[in-house]
């Protein structure tokens, strides 16, 4: 065994030892204390990141409080040993076994400590990386958010542009509306003006059947005239006829008579079989033009054969008084073509024609001049037809006037409400029968004028449909008798505002019920207009004279004078009242 005094300095060496490590120890625990401040410092700053560092470093501590608690153990044995010096003798193998295991376990605790420094090492180097990434990732957000921001900007202008036009829609879509609603009104007025129109062209169907029938009997009527001239020719032949009132039927005359009944038939045949012969409004005018010509044609060559000469413009009983100033139409056309076929005809049945080139004269002009109707070219500049119909109808000054448009052939359709349509080339004898129309129509005192009853004594049911066809658009009350005596006593009874007479009929003749009318104290001033087809001689004219207002061959008979001479008759009526 030792001696005593090396143990005993042997055992404070090693007690100084390991009160060495201890220091060591200790500062080594003071250094990872002041790291582990320095990783908290680190993990505070990295608030987002340091979770996962806080658990190793809270494992960190739970070791160096491990090693604290050794530590404290290790002072405790090194206080046994100091008290029990006397006994490390016996014990010394034991203290070297402890001082060996004291030294495995310091050297395993410093291996350890190196390992979990390098591990802090190494996190920190992770948590530095960590850190460059969220600063990159803050960098890029932070540009992000500023192109965010200009996005922004962009989407709100765009906004803007979306609700201005959002805004356009909705104007656009309230004018369609309004023109919606303004096309279902014109649609009205077009169903309207077609229903008008159909029931005019029904009426109008129904005059030219009356009047076609009553053409074909008339044309009988000449067959059986030549017929029988050629009779009396053949009987009279080689005898002197110095006062034959009759000429020869030469072959020419035949060929000409014969040409035009054929016109006549045919045609007739054509309008009466409207199913197998479906028609235009255009062919349908074609034809009947065509049958009025042959039927004045054949007239003429009927007078010519039985010497009989037309009526005159020197007739006691004229057809037009003179008594008025013409009445103003307006023509608002820039086209010479037309203005030279429309102003000779219009200015021969007595109306002044007064011509514009343009919309603005127009207006300047008609609420000037006040005339009886306006004519408008459908292409008139600067605006065309319907917009100066519109500023027309603006004025209370011109909005009551009657309104023609005249449509091109190869133009755009026309149609307004209330405005008749003429299609160029002008039919010339339609647009006088419209203005005549119009110049009856003109104004409320002037329509009062025309008769209100209107009695037609004659046995001819064709010449009373047409009297009827001619009136139906003037609201007059019609009624008719096919005799002479029922006439009288209807005339009497009812005292109508005109007598439209047929002078040959079956049992009483005309001559003798105007002597019956004028009798009558109360219907002494009504006038008698004659309708007659027979050739009047100066003692017919004699006896009629003072007591008829006016005598229209059937032979001459044209619409427009016949409704003049109605506006005539009701003047003169109103003057002697």
């Amino acid at each position: 065994m030792p001696d005593s005094p090396n143990l005993a300095s042997a055992l404070g060496e090693t007690v100084t030892h390991g009160r060495q490590f201890l220091t060591q120890i200790e500062s080594l625990a003071g250094a990872i204390s002041t790291e582990l401040d320095g990783h908290a410092q680190a993990a505070r700053e990295w608030a987002g990141e340091r979770q996962s560092l806080k658990d190793e470093v809270e494992r960190l501590r739970g070791q160096v409080d491990a090693l604290t608690g050794t530590l404290a153990e290790l002072r405790q044995s090194v206080h046994r040993v100091e008290q029990e010096r006397d006994q490390v003798a016996a014990d010394r193998d034991q203290a070297r076994q402890a001082k060996e295991a004291a030294e495995r376990e310091l050297e395993a605790s410093r291996e350890s400590a190196r390992q979990e420094l390098a591990t802090a090492a190494a996190d920190l180097t992770r948590f530095r990386e960590q850190l460059a990434m969220v600063t990159k990732d803050r960098d890029a957000l932070q540009t992000d958010q500023i192109q965010w921001g200009l996005d922004r900007e962009q989407l709100l202008a765009e906004q803007a542009r979306l609700r201005e036009r959002a805004s356009s829609l909705d104007a656009d879509l309230a004018t369609m509306r309004t023109d919606h609603q303004t096309l279902q009104a014109r649609h009205s007025e077009l169903s309207e003006q077609s229903n008008k129109l159909a029931s005019d062209w029904a009426t109008r169907r129904q005059a030219l059947a009356a009047e076609i029938a009553a053409q074909n009997e008339e044309m009988e009527q000449v067959r059986k005239s030549l017929a029988e001239s050629q009779e009396r020719e053949r009987r009279t032949a080689g005898a002197a006829q110095i006062n034959l009132p009759t000429a020869a039927l030469t072959s020419e005359q035949s060929h000409a008579i014969n040409s035009r009944l054929n016109t006549l038939v045919g045609f007739s045949s054509v309008l009466l079989d409207e199913r197998s012969h479906a028609l235009t409004v255009e062919e349908r005018r074609e034809y009947v033009k065509c049958l009025h010509d042959s039927a004045v044609k054949v007239g003429e060559a009927v007078r010519a054969l039985t010497g009989v000469k037309p009526a005159s413009a020197d007739s006691p009983t004229p057809i037009v008084d003179h008594d008025r100033r013409p009445p103003d139409i307006l023509v608002a056309d820039n086209d010479p073509t037309s203005r030279q076929r429309i102003e000779p005809f219009l200015k021969r049945a007595g109306y002044e024609v007064v011509y514009v080139e343009n919309g603005p004269r127009a207006l300047e002009k008609a609420s000037h001049l006040q005339p009886l109707a306006i004519l408008i070219d459908g292409q008139l500049p600067p605006s065309g037809a319907p917009a100066l119909v519109r500023e027309l109808r603006k004025d209370p000054r011109t909005r009551e006037i009657p309104m023609v448009l005249l449509a091109s052939p190869d133009g755009p359709p026309l149609a307004i409400a209330e405005c008749e349509v003429l299609t160029k080339p002008i039919d010339r004898q339609q647009l006088v029968q419209l203005m005549v129309r119009y110049d009856l129509m003109a104004d409320g005192k002037r329509a009062r004028k025309m008769p209100a009853n209107v009695l037609v004594i004659d046995d001819d049911p064709q010449a009373v449909s047409l009297v009827k066809a001619i009136l139906k658009p003037f609201n007059v009350r019609v009624s008719a008798v096919d005799t002479g005596k029922a006439g009288i006593e209807q005339a009497l009874r009812n005292k109508p505002d005109l007598v439209i007479l047929d002078l040959v009929m079956p049992d009483v003749n005309g001559f003798d019920v105007v002597a019956a009318i004028r009798r009558d104290k109360e219907m002494s001033r009504v006038p008698i207009l004659v309708h007659t087809a027979k050739n009047l001689t100066a003692e017919d004219r004699t006896r009629l004279d003072g007591k008829v207002e006016s005598i229209v061959e059937k032979a001459e008979f044209q619409p427009e004078r016949f409704l003049e001479l109605l506006l005539k008759r009701g003047e003169r009526r109103k003057r002697a009242a």
